[in-house]
């Protein structure tokens, strides 16, 4: 479900959406390739699934029944390594509405479990923690709740974390919750909606994150003044220009924005305004069949005029 290399490349952080497993694999410096598994971590004990990977979910159906199918059984969607040190993984759990807590040490490629944070405010259910994202140069990472509409805002605390990766233990939480805000137009029905891809502009600027269902990128500000620092506020909701963006990609300038509409069959390009996040369909699509995830690769020589 999700591949994250550590700082040094020497190994590869893999979750499993299914069975909610995360490993760590070895991988050889001289030729790329995954050697031995180095650490496993199953989030549900080794129980049974009762959740099913050959049934497809309709990711614009999020009523009651959906929401406790879905969090039937934990599902680790994503990991992701701190930005400071690199030894602290983060997994949200979408079933468990948590973002589970490692202490990871990179020369043995091994996985500690370290504690979780709930994803959202407490007493809320039904919030599906689905991706995590850090802030470029302020001390915050961005969950996207693909449950609930929503994005929770957290500080990451370095002292805290630096206790964590010295002396281990399960009851130091690194991130605190600070805001929670919505991905969708308030008089939008929630149940019609599910959350796609999260991610900060490479500015640090901006955090966009999908809609599917209501067919959609919702661009927030950072703040970055005396008050606020890190949270977000909402500059515009995009439509994209067809139907479930599950995912999207920025180039490396930050200006263009390509969005997979995987149930329109087509990929559709926008130009972002880096003053104002507004996003301006630029006429240009693409048939692609049931495109879900887009990948921005720097060309490596001069790209010849046409």
């Amino acid at each position: 479900c999700y591949l994250t290399l550590d700082k040094a490349a020497r190994n590869m952080l893999v979750v499993n959406y299914w069975d909610a497993t995360v490993g760590v694999f070895g991988v050889d410096p001289a030729t790329g390739c995954l050697t031995e598994t180095r650490s496993f971590y199953d989030c549900n004990e080794g129980r049974p699934m009762r959740a099913r990977h050959d049934k497809h979910v309709n990711h614009s159906e999020n009523d009651a029944n959906a929401q406790q199918e879905r969090q039937a059984d934990p599902h680790a969607h994503a990991v992701i390594l701190d930005k400071y040190y690199g030894r602290i993984a983060f997994v949200p759990d979408l079933g468990m509405d948590t973002i589970r807590q490692f202490r990871y040490s990179p020369e043995e490629g091994r996985l500690e479990p370290a504690g979780s944070v709930k994803s959202g405010p407490e007493g809320r259910r039904a919030l599906g923690p689905r991706y995590i994202e850090f802030h470029p140069e302020l001390p915050f990472a961005y969950v996207v709740n693909e449950l609930s509409s929503e994005v929770s805002v957290f500080e990451f605390d370095r002292k805290v974390a630096e206790d964590l990766i010295e002396h281990g233990g399960s009851d130091r939480q690194t991130l605190r919750l600070v805001q929670t805000v919505k991905t969708i137009p308030e008089g939008y029905p929630g149940q019609h909606n599910t959350c796609g891809r999260i991610t900060v502009h490479v500015s640090g600027d901006f955090v966009l994150v999908s809609n599917r269902g209501h067919d959609s990128i919702a661009v927030f500000r950072a703040e970055r003044g005396p008050v606020n620092t890190g949270y977000l506020t909402c500059t515009g909701i995009h439509h994209t220009r067809g139907a479930t963006p599950r995912h999207f990609q920025l180039d490396s300038t930050g200006e263009w924005l390509v969005s997979a509409n995987q149930d329109s069959d087509k990929i559709c390009v926008f130009h972002m305004d880096l003053s104002t996040g507004f996003l301006e369909f630029t006429g240009n699509e693409y048939a692609v069949p049931s495109p879900n995830f887009v990948c921005n690769v720097p060309p490596r020589g001069p790209v010849a005029a046409a």
